[in-house]
This record gives structure tokens, C-alpha cells and sequence, in this order.
């Protein structure tokens, strides 16, 4: 029995902190590991200025994010979701690869890889109206095939890849602008029958 109210509240007080300690430190360290584990923000873009740099970079941090955030168990939704954020910066004219497309690229073709073989993937690329629908026809083709060349020497079997050209079919932007440009240059992964 306590000599005093004093000292049973301070043993109370103790006593709860004895016991409530090994709570509170896993809470610290549950919110240290969360935190390690949420990605940085990507970089932002002032308002009113559109910089297809800029868009390339915060396209493909969130690209990259999602497909590292995909699992095992992840669905075929999640997994198409992820490699729709997937951003190439292809020269206006061109359907060559850049050296920053190749981390996203590789990272890609894992996801690919870890996944049933019994998936295969259609990759089509679309292109802004340059020319004639013909030959914007043609740099789609080239742009989609030059993905799923890398996504083949990456590992990727050929027979769960297959390349098609949308030309300009479809925009996802329609107003005039170096930033509706950007976004009609795309690429669409999708599931084949």
C-alpha cells in the first residue's frame, strides 16, 4: 500500500510508461519506415509555362513510382495503369530512343517479365499532325517498335509483344499548344486477347 496518494499516482505514472513504451516506439519506427518508403515529390512546374522537360521528368517519376509500388499480386488494372504514366520524349521527327527513356524502359520490361506468360502486350504509339496522316502514320509505327525492340533485348519474349502506329488517331488534347503536342505524343500499353 502506497505511504502517500503521491506516491501510488507516481508508481501509476511509471507503471504506465514501463508498459505504454515498447507502443509508442514501434509507432515511431512504423512512421520511419512509411516515410522511407514514400516517394520524394516530383519536381513542379511553374504556372503558365509549359516545358516538355519538365513534363517528361514529372511523367516518368510517376511512372516509376507506380511501377515499383506494383506487387505480386498486383492486378492487370494496376499494371496497365503504371505503364500508361510511361512517357517518351522522342524528337518531334524522330523514333529513336532517348538515354532518359532506358531506366523507365528496363524497369518496364521487369514488370513485363514478372507477370503470367500468358499476358501479352500491344504497345501503340500515337503522334501529333506533322505531315500527312500516312507518314504520321509511319512515325507511330516506328516509335511503338522502337519499344518493343528494347523491351525484346531487355528479355522480354517477342511473342508478348506486339508494336502498332495510331498516327494522329484519337488526340487526348485538343486545343492548340506545345503542351497539347506533348500529350497527344503518347504511348497506350494494353492487354491482348
Amino acid at each position: 500500500m502506497p505511504d502517500s496518494p503521491d506516491q501510488g499516482a507516481d508508481r501509476g505514472v511509471v507503471r504506465f510508461i514501463t508498459d505504454a513504451w515498447p507502443l509508442v516506439a514501434l509507432g515511431v519506427i512504423g512512421a520511419l519506415i512509411i516515410r522511407a518508403c514514400v516517394p520524394v515529390h516530383p519536381p513542379v512546374q511553374p504556372a503558365g509555362a509549359f516545358d516538355p522537360q519538365t513534363g517528361v521528368r514529372v511523367g516518368n517519376w510517376h511512372a516509376m513510382s507506380a511501377l515499383q509500388a506494383l506487387t505480386a499480386e498486383s492486378g492487370s488494372v494496376q499494371v496497365l495503369g503504371a505503364l500508361n504514366l510511361l512517357v517518351i520524349d522522342f524528337s518531334v521527327t524522330g523514333s529513336t530512343l532517348p538515354d532518359s527513356a532506358e531506366p523507365v524502359l528496363t524497369r518496364v520490361a521487369a514488370v513485363i517479365e514478372a507477370r503470367p506468360t500468358s499476358e501479352r502486350y500491344e504497345i501503340t504509339a500515337y503522334s501529333e499532325r506533322m505531315d500527312s496522316p500516312l507518314a504520321d502514320l509511319d512515325l507511330s509505327r516506328r516509335r511503338a517498335q522502337a519499344v518493343v525492340d528494347f523491351l525484346i533485348k531487355q528479355g522480354v519474349p517477342t511473342q508478348r509483344l506486339q508494336a502498332r502506329g495510331a498516327g494522329d488517331q484519337d488526340p487526348v488534347a485538343g486545343e492548340p499548344g506545345e503542351e497539347s503536342s506533348f500529350r497527344n505524343q503518347r504511348l497506350q500499353f494494353a492487354l491482348l486477347p
